[in-house]
């Protein structure tokens, strides 16, 4: 039997002086490499911006229409695109209106967002939104009669001895600050890590005089109304959309309840613009 024995070769080290002469040649050559891979970087990045860059102009919010009961959301405005996700009928989404027979769409679902595009004549825009009268909002509610419609939205002070508050902790040597992350153990929206000042309180809704039943989950993870905002619109279907933007400054986000046939069957959170 023959045993084998493999070594590495070890090289002695060996000790380079640069010289100045030496390093100015070094930097005169790296120079454009650097510069040729900065500007690399930077096309890089301005490209995956531009990319999917929704012009505030013509962003409006919209749902499907399809008797198939959704829509692909395609990775590129191409019927061979990839498919990304889909929207289901009656769900709210962001919408650019563009000139193309493919129109950017944006799905914001939590701290989920679905990017890409449809068909522009999959899609019912959200456009003619009845807006509140101001002379009939109040410090702390507003009633609003749509139509056949009666919404009252009410909101109060926020107790922080009825919550618990669940804060990240910052990092001294990262140069973080603590900020608030979860109220009652949930994600919530209006403020931007700060304690809200306010919340709603309760949402009643009549239709033709009967009442809608609208959950405390719909609206309890909701900070800083806007009373003002609360507006309404007609969609396709026997369905309606309320709406209100809301903030504390820092924390801006628009809330979209949907409802069919006279019931209240989900929302929209959207705080892509934050």
């Amino acid at each position: 039997m023959h045993h084998y024995l493999y070594a590495e070769k070890v090289v002695p080290h060996q000790h380079v002086h640069v010289t100045a002469h030496m390093r100015k040649m070094y930097i005169s050559c790296m120079k454009p490499i650097l510069i040729l891979l900065s500007l690399l970087f930077i096309n890089i990045v301005t490209h995956a911006q531009q990319q999917f860059q929704f012009n505030d102009d013509d962003l409006v919010y919209a749902v499907i229409k399809d008797t198939d009961g959704y829509v692909n959301i395609r990775n590129a405005p191409s019927a061979n695109s990839p498919i990304v996700g889909k929207i289901y009928n009656h769900s709210v989404f962001s919408c650019e209106s563009n000139g193309t027979n493919w129109w950017k769409v944006l799905q914001v679902n939590g701290s989920n967002w679905i990017e890409g595009y449809i068909y522009k004549n999959k899609v019912s825009l959200l456009k003619n939104w009845k807006i509140i009268s101001h002379k009939n909002v109040s410090t702390d509610s507003a009633i609003f009669k749509p139509d056949n419609l009666i919404i009252v939205v009410k909101k109060r002070s926020f107790h922080i001895k009825q919550h618990k508050l669940f804060y990240h902790k910052g990092n001294l040597n990262e140069n973080t600050a603590s900020y608030l992350e979860r109220i009652d153990g949930k994600r919530f929206w209006g403020t931007d890590g700060e304690i809200p000042k306010t919340s709603i309180l309760s949402i009643n809704l009549l239709k033709k005089g009967l009442s809608i039943d609208i959950p405390k989950e719909a609206y309890k993870d909701l900070y800083e109304p806007n009373l003002r905002t609360l507006s309404i619109c007609s969609g396709v279907e026997n369905t309606f959309y309320v709406r209100m933007d809301n903030s504390d400054g820092a924390g801006a986000y628009t809330i979209i309840w949907i409802f069919k046939d006279g019931k209240y069957i989900g929302r929209y959170i959207d705080d892509s613009m934050v």
